[in-house]
């Protein structure tokens, strides 16, 4: 599994390219695909995210 730090620069990275696409794209657009398929990357990392926020508590 990816570092804390990894995972925050990835997060970042992944919300910097979306910012700079078309929210408003038809998925039936390349640019539409894109942006969600960037969107389910961007969730998949807050899961894992929060997955090591909650097992650092655990463990205390």
């Amino acid at each position: 599994m990816l570092t804390m730090q990894e995972l925050m620069r990835k997060r970042n990275q992944l919300k910097a390219v979306m910012r700079m696409m078309d929210r408003n794209a038809s998925f039936d657009t390349e640019e539409g695909r894109v942006y969600a398929q960037t969107l389910v990357k961007l969730v998949v990392i807050e899961m894992q995210i929060e997955a090591l926020e909650k097992e650092k508590i655990a463990r205390m």
